[in-house]
């Protein structure tokens, strides 16, 4: 409507924003953190490569064991708990450990995005009965639709 209006008629588009949205905000981690993405994890340590290029202050660790870091990415796309078998023992033994599990679910196809109800087809019934899945998992779509839950699971990994 404004670009009809008098004022911007010469106008092709309005830089505008909302007062204190994410994309307007320079995000960084308070602190230094560690994000560990499992090798057994498919697709894990590109997301986690994104992220830590994106927002200063994020080391990823790709070690076997989460050794120093202070969360898990849980990589959720049609390969997860299938592809490597390894990942079910990680992620039970990360929540025994009480690391904080941040997770991600892929809806880009050409990223190996899935309906979430897969993952009850795969994740194995234990960590499931355990309540893996009671915390949300982030959806990130393809394209400009990646960026604002990007934020959004940065703003997530500073605060707990």
């Amino acid at each position: 409507m404004l670009l009809c209006s008098p004022n911007f008629l010469d106008k092709t588009s309005l830089p505008l924003c909302v007062s204190g949205e994410l994309e307007s905000q320079s995000l960084a981690f308070s602190k230094q953190t560690t994000l560990w993405a499992s090798p057994a994890n498919a697709g894990a340590l590109e997301l986690a490569s994104e992220i830590a290029a994106t927002f200063p202050n994020l080391t990823v660790s790709t070690a076997e064991a989460p050794g120093p870091a202070t969360r898990m990415l849980l990589y959720l796309n049609e390969d997860s708990f299938v592809s490597d078998e390894r990942l079910a023992e990680q992620v039970k033994q990360a929540r025994e450990d009480k690391l904080k599990i941040v997770m991600v679910h892929e809806n880009d196809p050409a990223l190996g995005g899935c309906a979430f109800d897969r993952m009850f087809e795969v994740t194995p019934q234990e960590l499931i009965n355990d309540g893996l899945y009671r915390d949300l998992a982030r959806s990130f779509f393809p394209g400009v639709y990646r960026e604002a839950p990007l934020a959004i699971l940065v703003c997530g990994c500073d605060t707990y």
